[in-house]
């Protein structure tokens, strides 16, 4: 199930959102999560908008 707010997907059904600059992922145990990796191309491009 889609969380609320989500934006995008990753190919092992990680979803994610940018809210402000700031990616998070969704973990089911504590809900969104900030990322703090490097949000480069090879990030974005394993990712995929959801309707």
């Amino acid at each position: 199930m889609k969380p609320v707010g989500a934006s995008h997907i990753e190919s092992d059904g990680t979803f994610w959102k940018q809210e402000k600059g700031i990616w998070m992922f969704w973990n089911v145990r504590w809900g969104w999560s900030h990322f703090v990796g490097k949000v480069d191309e090879k990030f974005l491009n394993k990712l995929s908008m959801v309707a």
